[in-house]
């Protein structure tokens, strides 16, 4: 079923049933990753999974909250966004906020070096155990991290130039 949103450009409308859609999908993944960490034998592989499924979870919310973001914006309600606006970041607020963001960035640059390390010393346990693959996804995650820092700087400096 289709929810048409009122006063939606034919853009605002196809991006929403896209959205509306993948989260459709989403919650069929998470149904497919429960039945499988329920079901494995290996709890190895029921861990996982069930990794997984949090984040597809984490992904049904996103996109969720990012499609009642389209509809409340095209609505022009007046309401909140699920997903805020960009522009609610004061300009006043720039050169406190671009330096608590070079704090962060230069700790999560070391987390990473450390994790790097880290990676290395588990080696030798790399076909036995988890540890190096939990590893490697802080990693991933500490450079997803990094680039939402970036994305912050880089569009506070714009907002006080």
């Amino acid at each position: 079923m289709t929810t048409h949103i009122a006063g939606a450009s034919v853009w605002e409308q196809e991006l929403f049933d896209h959205l509306s859609g993948h989260a459709e999908s989403e919650r069929e993944a998470i149904a497919a990753y429960r039945q499988l960490a329920d079901s494995c034998p290996s709890p190895a592989i029921a861990y996982l999974a069930n990794l997984i499924i949090e984040e597809e979870g984490r992904h049904h919310r996103a996109f969720a909250d990012l499609a009642e973001s389209v509809k409340r914006s095209a609505e022009l309600a007046g309401e909140p966004l699920p997903i805020p606006d960009l522009r609610s970041i004061a300009p006043e607020d720039g050169e406190a906020i671009l330096a608590v963001t070079e704090q962060f960035l230069d700790r999560e640059r070391a987390d990473l070096k450390d994790l790097k390390r880290l990676s290395k010393l588990l080696k030798p346990v790399a076909d036995t155990t988890l540890w190096g693959l939990f590893v490697e996804l802080m990693e991933a995650d500490t450079v997803k991290h990094i680039h939402i820092l970036e994305f912050i700087r880089n569009h506070v400096r714009k907002s006080v130039s």
